[in-house]
């Protein structure tokens, strides 16, 4: 179930009378951000059954970006009128999640931060998830890793599974096609790491690394090979998501008056196929995303 514009009339005053997560001076639950679309009841961000918010604004403009509508960090409007996002705070985002919180606890699922890049509204992002840890969900993010370090180590203690993008490893395409390099996201990932590794004991923080496949792109046998080995050296990595190029983004880019890179959905065999390839060359287990 996807929202696409939601207003939390009361979660905000009923969520902190309940007294979840409050920071010291203004509080977390106060802080303020926009988010382009809430989904309920996912499945594909991390596991089990999950709430997704995604946060509007992103600093990369990956071509064949599938949310162009995510870009802007202002609220905009489709050429029909239609509204592309809404402002509200991390109190009521949190109440939200906690709605489905019984189906969080069969399923072993939780929240999902997305976006665009949800660290692109680091104090937002932050927030939410601060209060969601406080409240006893699990937490995951999905997220490109572009962001200053800074961010990273503060979103670190409130986050149970990383759905880090590896998008492209070599560094004049990943400058190519994302319009930004790649050094960042790598250092970040290595922190990342560090940090989930020296967390022993009981369901430690992991990562998932998520990569978006696009045919004639950056599916090289160069690229798989790279990424075979940038899985084997990260001990947090519990796996790897092929997740085949979806023109999902062409219409709403249009709309928009935007433009991102448009081909034909590959079929089926061609993810499977690099689940096969990729299998051969990582320890670690890789799945069609």
């Amino acid at each position: 179930m996807n929202i696409t514009r939601r207003a939390f009339a009361g979660a905000a005053a009923a969520f902190a009378a309940a007294g979840h997560g409050m920071a010291e001076g203004t509080g977390a639950g106060a802080v303020s951000g926009t988010l382009f679309g809430m989904e309920k009841f996912a499945t594909h961000d991390g596991p089990g059954i999950r709430t997704v918010a995604f946060l509007k604004g992103c600093p990369l403009r990956c071509v064949w970006c599938h949310s162009p509508e995510s870009w802007s960090y202002r609220i905009e409007k489709y050429a029909n009128g239609e509204t592309v996002g809404w402002q509200t705070t991390a109190a009521e985002v949190v109440a939200e999640f906690l709605k489905d919180r019984d189906f969080y606890v069969e399923s072993g699922g939780g929240v999902t931060i997305s976006g665009g890049e949800p660290l692109a509204q680091a104090e937002f992002a932050v927030a939410i998830l601060r209060l969601a840890k406080e409240a006893g969900l699990h937490t995951a993010i999905e997220t490109s890793g572009f962001a200053p370090d800074k961010v990273i180590q503060a979103a670190l203690p409130y986050v149970d599974l990383w759905l880090y993008d590896v998008k492209e490893l070599d560094a004049a395409k990943y400058l190519q096609y994302m319009k930004r390099p790649i050094a960042a996201t790598l250092a970040n990932l290595r922190t990342v790491d560090a940090w989930c590794c020296a967390k022993a004991g009981k369901g430690p923080p992991s990562v998932t690394l998520r990569l978006p496949m696009i045919p004639g792109l950056n599916d090289d046998e160069a690229e798989l090979a790279a990424i075979g080995r940038l899985a084997d050296s990260l001990a947090s990595v519990k796996g790897l998501d092929v997740e085949p190029y979806v023109p999902y983004g062409v219409d709403k880019a249009k709309r928009l008056g935007l433009e991102v890179y448009s081909a034909p959905r590959p079929p089926q065999e061609y993810g499977e196929a690099l689940v096969r390839k990729l299998a051969a060359l990582t320890r670690k287990p890789v799945r069609l995303g």
